[in-house]
């Protein structure tokens, strides 16, 4: 993508492009244009024959991430489209659909009364990895979709109630309740809990070998490129044992998904297929005994040695070393540890370093400590452990540095220039563990509600009269 001249003020949109401007807004909201929306970009850009050289290079001129919109100008296509006289309910459709719509409202020319040419503006918002209808909603200043109530019905079958409980994904749902059922996920109560932590190690293999470990990973690594489609897995793996679902929640969605959404394509191309197979046990060694839920001021720290280009991650203190991070005490080889990144003594804040911790063998490696964290009430079978460093050198490349890199001359460089605004962009690929955790809870909530109302429905309070 070409780099326009900062220094020159950067035109208006002319009106054949007005269908891109919810797609402008939608990637500069959060300040960041990422790699991967480049370069999806840039395909798209390059397959989009109906538009003129003048067209793309004024398109290029918005989507350049080393020169970024100035906040008014941004300001000024928000207005025009909340102006703009739509359809609001076939508008907030998609991004898509407003961008359309405030192009036919303004009444503009250009290709987008070709069938292509819309499917390629249909494309460009999947490309973006957006939902789309709440994208478009904000943008408008309206509040999320509330959903109708449902016509009401005299009678409904067992199979309707069923599929209106199960919502989207259906199949795939139905397809881990049958997985559930076979002998590897149906693990017996009573095991001690270093036969438990092996039975939940390979049923979570059997997860992996069925594709359900890297469904929300790109198609090119794996997986089936649906965050949603994870979600439902997950959720449904809390029909059953919930030691499964926390070791498959670890190594697929936190150590996994850090690689996914924090690393770039080397990483990507490094470790995130053996991530989805399990070919590569991972932890996500974020918390700390002495700082609990304070992220933003662990202890631990990645110092940037440029004679050797490799960061020396360390454990400052008894207090800083890693806690209750799964898959730590047996399984993991390989850790997404968090630490402050202090490159020229200048401390730039909180970021993520791969470090291995174990051999193929299985053997921790020198300066590593590994501490068993022992029984966990009601998740026994996932191997919770303490991890401590001791100076131990890993590669430069390990930072994975979606949001902030090291340069070939040493410099610190982040499109985030703000450290706060930096750390809470990097957590916020969080969310889908935490919205996954809150489904996951609902489905072991009505495993525990079926077992009390059949209990009592068959309990007697009292004995025999007399």
């Amino acid at each position: 993508m070409s780099t326009t001249d900062s220094t020159m003020v950067r035109p208006e949109l002319p009106r054949e492009l007005l269908p891109l401007v919810p797609v402008i807004l939608t990637i500069w909201s959060d300040g960041v244009l990422s790699d991967d929306e480049v370069n999806a970009l840039c395909r798209r850009l390059e397959a989009s024959d109906w538009l003129s050289d003048e067209a793309r290079e004024q398109i290029e001129g918005w989507l350049d991430p080393q020169d970024p919109p100035e906040p008014e100008a941004l300001a000024r296509l928000a207005g025009r489209l909340r102006k703009a006289e739509l359809d609001r309910r076939e508008a907030t459709r998609s991004l898509a659909d407003l961008g359309l719509g405030l192009w036919s409202s303004e009444g503009a020319g250009g290709p987008w009364g070709d069938d292509e040419a819309v499917a390629w503006l249909r494309d460009v918002e999947s490309a973006l990895g957006v939902l789309g209808t709440e994208a478009a909603r904000k943008h408008l200043g309206l509040g999320p979709v509330v959903g109708e109530a449902p016509a009401r019905r005299e009678t409904g079958t067992a199979s309707e109630l069923n599929d209106f409980l199960d919502r989207d994904h259906r199949e795939l749902r139905r397809q881990v309740l049958a997985l559930l059922t076979r002998p590897e996920l149906d693990i017996e109560l009573g095991l001690d809990h270093h036969t438990y932590r092996e039975r939940v190690l390979e049923a979570v293999k059997v997860l992996a070998r069925e594709g359900m470990g890297s469904y929300g990973y790109p198609t090119e690594y794996g997986g089936r490129a649906d965050p949603a489609g994870a979600i439902a897995i997950f959720e449904t793996l809390a029909f059953g044992d919930l030691s499964v679902l926390v070791k498959y929640g670890v190594q697929f969605g936190l150590f996994g998904g850090s690689i996914h959404q924090l690393g770039t394509a080397r990483h990507h191309e490094a470790h995130l297929e053996a991530a989805g197979t399990l070919e590569l046990p991972g932890c996500y060694a974020m918390t700390e005994t002495g700082h609990g839920s304070n992220v933003r001021d662990l202890e631990t720290t990645a110092v940037y040695d440029h004679g050797s280009r490799e960061l020396v991650v360390h454990t400052p203190s008894e207090r800083a070393g890693k806690d209750w991070i799964g898959n730590a005490a047996l399984h993991g080889r390989l850790a997404t540890v968090f630490a402050r990144l202090i490159v020229d003594d200048v401390d730039h804040g909180v970021h993520a370093v791969l470090v291995p911790i174990r051999d193929e063998e299985g053997a921790v490696l020198p300066g590593v400590r590994i501490e068993d964290r022992g029984l966990k009430v009601g998740l026994n079978g996932v191997d919770n452990g303490r991890i401590w460093f001791d100076s131990v050198r890993v590669p430069v490349d390990n930072l994975l540095d979606r949001f902030a890199s090291i340069d070939d001359d040493g410099h610190y460089d982040s499109p985030i220039t703000s450290s706060g605004r930096r750390f809470f962009t990097m957590l916020r690929t969080r969310v889908s563990g935490r919205v996954s955790i809150a489904s996951a809870s609902v489905s072991a909530s009505k495993v525990a509600m079926a077992i009390a109302v059949r209990y009592a429905a068959a309990r007697r309070q009292f004995g025999p009269q007399g």
